[in-house]
């Protein structure tokens, strides 16, 4: 007893800002809104104010819509598992279909590699060249290789297609995961409804490039460490091991997936006083990271590498994530291409890359410091154009892939370019703030419902919010725990829900007598 109480108070070390985290954004979602501009050659966050009063009267219809949804015997009888599978699915199929988007800016890059990798050149490796600075990438280059082999070069629909199929898989396992965390009907069908307006999720099926696959490996993962923490069957650490190692090989981000994993092992290692469990966090590790290592020492041996390159430094990116944007391109904290130009300053020599990063990042940090307005400027800046983003450059990167496609329909431009575009935006600004706003009500209830399960699943999100508070900045990175916020959501739509039934009820009975 007294060990549980001892997890449950460190898991509120990380609980409790992941909860201002959350309500701040649901105010900050009604208010303000990140958008990305049309024609624009960089990925430029602009900022402005909302529509509150349109975006609350949305939010109170919804809310009365699932009121009377849940209360409808005809509803009960819809399978929404299904309907919600079939129509992420057939979603993302109509995007594919219809923009026809194909690899541009690094996915670009990748694909010709791939191509060079099939002729046997792998110039790609050599000093200077994009996989000499950017090693990570080598394995959706491979992935890109497999398909290419197999398919046919710059076949994207393939792809596309993988993409497709690997939202089915987020999509079913976020139900299972409701399932395992909350043990109600009731809740699993609120997700599964929820889930089919996860628009920006549906519309990157087009993106050629690994945040969709290395998600879906990544929340299977997380739902069978949940299954772990339930059962104690250590084969479940296992699978989530090895499919935290396929999503690395794809989406090196994934590597914050394995934090959490290796912070609640050790968590649960106490909680149990059986410290045997420790060994796992060494199995974790160790299995994750193999995937990559595996495909590196293959692509070494093809090449005939006498080592793997190194690749530009973490740090790089850590100092890149510090410097302020301008007002007519790069957002704060955003890629500017610093890491590439540094590395090449420094003659591509690892400690003097190092140096040179740790200098600049001194300069921005004191600049902080010594400048309290402008670090609160610009770290909400950089917490808005991520979080606030109700696309999460979805139809951007549609915009971009768009401009090297012959003969794009009429229909396709409507919805990149005119009305159709300004009414998904909408769409998904609408359903951003209400997703934030049942999440937000989650984490107020959440610590009369506190398991160590659930306290794991937040960890996740909370990592990623942390991780990208000091890393590179993108919108689209935040897309992954924005869908794994789906489970808490639902149990706060549901919470809401039986607010709604309360007070109706409490209104409609009548005035006690007086005597």
């Amino acid at each position: 007893m007294k060990n549980q109480k001892l997890i449950r108070i460190l898991t509120y070390f990380y609980l409790i800002p992941f909860g201002i985290m959350i309500l701040f954004n649901t105010g900050n979602s009604l208010l303000r809104t990140t958008y990305f501009e049309l024609y624009s050659y960089v990925e430029a966050a602009r900022y402005k104010w909302d529509m509150p009063f349109l975006t609350l009267a949305v939010s109170a219809g919804l809310i009365a819509f699932f009121c009377v949804l849940m209360k409808s015997e005809r509803a009960k009888k819809i399978n929404e598992r299904k309907l919600a599978a079939g129509s992420g699915v057939t979603f993302s199929l109509l995007t594919v279909l219809l923009f026809r988007g194909v690899a541009t800016c690094d996915s670009s890059f990748l694909s010709d590699i791939a191509i060079e990798f099939l002729e046997g050149n792998y110039r790609a490796f050599e000093q200077g060249e994009y996989l000499y600075r950017y090693s990570f990438q080598t394995g959706m280059t491979a992935l890109l290789e497999l398909i290419y082999r197999i398919f046919g070069i710059e076949n994207f629909i393939v792809f596309q297609l993988i993409n497709t199929g690997c939202i089915l898989v987020i999509l079913r396992m976020l139900n299972k995961i409701t399932e395992e965390l909350f043990e109600e009907e009731r809740i699993c069908r609120l997700e599964a409804f929820l889930s089919m307006g996860m628009f920006p999720l549906f519309l990157f099926a087009t993106f050629v490039y690994g945040d969709i696959i290395g998600w879906a490996f990544g929340i299977s993962s997380i739902y069978f460490m949940i299954r772990y923490l339930k059962t104690d069957k250590q084969w479940n650490l296992l699978k989530a091991s090895l499919l935290l190692s396929a999503g690395i090989v794809v989406k090196s981000n994934i590597n914050i997936l394995l934090v959490a994993a290796v912070i609640v092992v050790i968590l649960h290692a106490v909680q149990k006083r059986d410290f045997k469990i420790l060994l796992w966090v060494a199995a974790l590790v160790v299995i994750s990271q193999a995937g990559t290592a595996i495909v590196n020492g293959i692509y070494v041996r093809r090449a005939g590498l006498e080592e793997f390159p190194r690749g530009i430094p973490k740090i790089a990116w850590i100092a890149m994530s510090m410097q302020k944007g301008d007002e007519g391109g790069y957002a704060c904290g955003w890629y500017n291409g610093y890491n590439w130009v540094v590395y090449e300053e420094n003659q591509f020599d690892q400690a003097l890359t190092v140096q040179a990063c740790m200098e600049n990042l001194r300069e921005s940090l004191q600049k902080f410091l010594h400048e309290q307005r402008y670090a609160v400027d610009y770290f909400y800046k950089k917490f808005s154009s991520q979080w606030n983003a109700p696309t999460f450059q979805a139809m951007i990167t549609n915009e971009w892939s768009s401009r090297y496609v012959e003969n794009l329909s009429g229909t396709a431009r409507f919805f990149i370019y005119g009305g159709g575009r300004e009414f998904l935006y909408g769409v998904m600004n609408i359903y951003h703030f209400f997703l934030f706003l049942c999440t937000g009500v989650y984490c107020l209830y959440s610590r009369k419902i506190w398991s160590l399960e659930r306290a794991y699943f937040a960890l996740n999100i909370f990592g990623g919010f942390m991780f990208h508070m000091i890393w590179e900045a993108q919108a689209r990175y935040i897309l992954g725990y924005f869908v794994l916020m789906l489970p808490l959501a639902a149990v706060g739509l549901d919470r809401i829900i039986e607010m709604v039934g309360r007070a109706s009820k409490k209104k409609k009975e009548p005035a006690g007598e007086c005597q």
